[in-house]
């Protein structure tokens, strides 16, 4: 056996003794072992961490290995890059898909003026619930203006800044939507409620509601242009003894994923509360009989 072989076997030997120390180390039944062992291990763990920082040092050293390095540096940000722009095609694919949607819309309805708009922010509460857009009275947004989605009907602006605007959803506990069943054509009132449920009240107790069946806007009161979707009926509530009965709607607009939305912009809300007041008494002069 040559020397170097001879070495080769000694190193191994002592390399197996130290991992056995390491692995016995806290085994109080080979402390004795452990301390006997300490001190010749030591002369040999001094030199082979010499040698390896040297074998490290000329590793970095070497230009090969530096350039496969600044190599895999450049293709890490390749990929990083590559990443980050499938992310922002994805994105951009997915813009394109609703507004397309958007636009379809719009042309079914040519009678309407419509104005794109990001959602930017949403304040949720458990009693209120609204939706920011990234329009305001700079744009010609007003208080009233609609706002509805391919899908159909969001709700209406309630408050205008110079840059955005906020919406109140028609899923609001403060919502209420004068509205028609498209069957029947029965009228009702749909309500926004805790947990995003709607509620369609007031309906004629004879009026025969079929699941499924759509439920639009009316048009009556102003407040909202005719038509458009408000959700679809997922249950009746019907009682013998009550005049009226109810449904619970599906919204047909997935309020949790609005990311652009349309606002109708050639349409202001209509006052109708002078012709539902009591007209006041003008006073008359009592009449003063002639001399």
């Amino acid at each position: 056996m040559s020397r170097l072989q001879q070495r080769t076997v000694v190193v191994i030997v002592l390399a197996v003794l130290s991992l056995g120390l390491i692995a016995l180390t806290p085994l109080p039944l080979f402390q004795p072992v452990r301390e006997a062992l300490n001190y010749p291990l030591s002369f040999v763990q001094r030199p082979l961490a010499a040698i390896w920082s040297r074998v490290a040092a000329v590793l970095r050293q070497d230009p090969e290995v530096e350039s496969l390095r600044a190599r895999n540096a450049e293709l890490e940000a390749e990929i990083a890059r590559l990443r980050a722009d499938n992310v922002r095609l994805g994105e951009s694919e997915a813009d394109m898909r609703i507004l397309s949607n958007l636009l379809s819309y719009a042309e079914s309805q040519p009678a309407s003026e419509y104005m794109a708009a990001n959602v930017i922010g949403r304040d949720s509460s458990p009693l209120l619930s609204y939706v920011i857009l990234d329009r305001g009275s700079d744009d010609g947004i007003a208080r009233g203006m609609p706002v509805v989605t391919a899908d159909g009907l969001v709700g209406a602006v309630v408050e205008v800044t110079r840059n955005a605007c906020k919406v109140r959803p028609v899923t609001d506990p403060a919502s209420r939507v004068t509205a028609r069943l498209q069957g029947s054509r029965s009228p009702g009132v749909v309500e926004g409620g805790q947990g995003g449920v709607l509620t369609m009240n007031f309906i004629a107790q004879g009026v025969r509601i079929g699941e499924g069946e759509l439920v639009l806007t009316s048009g009556l009161g102003g407040d909202y242009p005719a038509d458009i979707v408000i959700g679809s009926v997922s249950n009746v509530k019907q009682l013998d003894y009550e005049v009226l009965q109810a449904a619970t709607l599906n919204p047909s607009v997935n309020f949790g994923a609005l990311e652009i939305v349309l606002i109708i912009t050639d349409f202001q809300p209509v006052d109708l509360a002078p012709f539902f007041t009591a007209p006041t008494a003008t006073p008359v002069a009592p009449s003063v009989p002639n001399p």
